[in-house]
């Protein structure tokens, strides 16, 4: 995973952290090829791994706690995203079971 912190300012990159430290809760596996990094448009900051079927993010204005982190699934046929925040108890099998559930439903419909 690459950190792309060329234009992070201070919280962002308290946010990158958090975020890292969250997926290496989850038991994500940070060594595939992927990104932390800040979202210049929105400014959300995300961590996104080509092995999984979501992105972890954080919004602007949050506090660094698990329950601050959003998944967010995107639909690879026509880009509709859809988000879930965490709670405390989210574990990596939850959130893999959330996308599956999703990418079933839209399967189902086409």
């Amino acid at each position: 995973m690459e950190i792309n912190n060329k234009n992070m300012c201070r919280w962002e990159l308290e946010k990158a952290i958090f975020l890292q430290k969250t997926a290496v809760d989850l038991g994500m596996d940070l060594t595939g090829y992927g990104e932390v990094s800040a979202n210049p448009n929105f400014g959300y900051t995300y961590l996104w791994l080509e092995d999984y079927q979501f992105t972890l993010y954080m919004p602007i204005n949050c506090e660094l706690k698990k329950t601050q982190v959003y998944a967010l699934w995107s639909n690879p046929e026509n880009g509709e995203e859809i988000e879930m925040p965490l709670k405390n108890k989210t574990t990596l099998s939850m959130l893999e079971s959330w996308c599956q559930n999703l990418a079933n439903r839209y399967c189902a419909k086409n």
